[in-house]
């Protein structure tokens, strides 16, 4: 009975909520890690290659596999159509697992400096800056969940619908198994079983990758505010000229701070270009194939992946758009310090500064093409151009 008291008590016992910047960022990482724990790509110290992120390379693979069976199998039908969404789905999959496993390292460094930012600024109003932002991404982070979470449900939900109240055997995707007959009710739960599990696996992937990259930049958009924070204290320091031993200390930080936000820059570049270019075009394409398949063949439970798909599109342009209001957010802050009240060595460090952020680049799709808002609505535009002339022509 006393065992049975201590289970009980444990698991009742409610988790409780982190009140700290440096606990609300453990939080964010932990929910990130519980998505990448699946297929095995946690961002955490000490990671290695294991069991795990094997097995997700080869249910990629075997995704690939069975697409390319499936499409042999029923090609020249309507249903061999949507495969192009799959094989671009399985791409932008592959393209996520190859830049987070080659480059894991890169990813790790920038985590670690957020953590390492968080958790030193413990009290006072950095640290009163630093909860905005992690308020800031569990906002993000819950509407892209929630994007997801509504494609998903979407996704599953007709299909099952009509397998347990109109008794119909409806495939949640044309995907087909070999040695498989999807007319069967054995061979119809083994095979929607197998696709549910599938888009559910590969979607760990997209979320905890999707989620690391809104937590970076929103943490980007923090360290530009703490640096908008010191040039303000810079500036009081300045006036009283009994305390100016202090600016000399002052200003290396700011400088520091600068050179920081300069790297870390650099690195979403370096580590995001790849990831948001795959995931914008596949977005684009995996949207269209849904629209057309929908109209085609009244494929209903593909809505789902326009919405999960087309969503995500949104949440990366719009990410980038705040990747870019940062950056001219940084020569904004610089300019509007009081540097002509400076000495003259500081003065030439508001050179330096100026220089830096004016040399901070965007992410650029196929290092081409801005990721922003107004980029996403350039493709939402075409995106509908070509649906409007699908609904003429089928």
């Amino acid at each position: 009975m006393f065992c049975i008291g201590k289970f009980k008590e444990r698991f009742s016992k409610k988790k409780k909520k982190a009140t700290t910047v440096s606990g609300k960022m453990q939080e964010t990482m932990a929910l990130i890690n519980f998505f990448a724990y699946t297929p095995g790509l946690e961002f955490v110290n000490g990671w290695k290659k294991s069991y795990r992120t094997a097995f997700a390379v080869f249910t990629n693979a075997a995704a690939f596999l069975i697409t390319s069976y499936t499409l042999a199998v029923s090609y020249k039908s309507k249903e061999s159509s949507i495969l192009t969404g799959f094989f671009a789905f399985n791409g932008m999959v592959w393209g996520k697992l190859i830049v987070i496993i080659t480059k894991h390292d890169g990813f790790m460094s920038v985590v670690e400096f957020v953590v390492k930012v968080f958790d030193s600024n413990p009290t006072g109003p950095r640290e009163r800056i630093l909860m905005g932002v992690a308020k800031l991404i569990s906002y993000h982070m819950i509407i892209n969940l929630i994007g997801f979470a509504t494609g998903y449900a979407i996704y599953s939900a007709f299909p099952l619908y009509d397998y347990f109240f109109l008794g119909k055997l409806t495939l949640v995707s044309p995907l087909l198994l070999p040695c498989i007959d999807p007319t069967t009710v054995t061979g119809y739960i083994i095979t929607t079983s197998f696709n549910v599990f599938l888009v559910s696996f590969c979607l760990n992937v997209c979320i905890s990758t999707s989620a690391l990259f809104f937590m970076l930049v929103d943490a980007y958009g923090g360290l530009v505010s703490l640096i908008e924070h010191d040039f303000s204290e810079f500036d009081e320091i300045s006036k009283r000229k009994h305390v100016a031993r202090n600016s000399d200390e002052k200003m290396r930080n700011i400088m520091m701070q600068l050179m920081d936000v300069s790297r870390f820059s650099n690195y979403l570049h370096e580590l995001y270009s790849v990831i948001s270019t795959v995931q914008v075009v596949v977005s684009a394409i995996v949207a269209l194939v849904c629209l057309g398949a929908y109209l085609a063949i009244n494929f209903t439970n593909i809505l789902g992946g326009f919405v999960s798909f087309y969503t995500e599109m949104l949440m990366y342009c719009y990410i980038g758009q705040i990747l870019d209001n940062t950056n001219m957010r940084i020569i904004y802050v610089i300019s509007q310090s009081k540097w002509y009240t400076y000495e003259l060595k500081y003065q030439k460090d508001i050179l330096i500064a100026l220089y830096l952020a004016q040399n901070m680049q965007p992410i650029r799709i196929a290092g081409m093409i801005p990721l922003n808002f107004e980029t996403g609505l350039m493709i939402t535009n075409k995106i509908y151009t070509v649906f409007m002339f699908m609904l003429e022509f089928i």
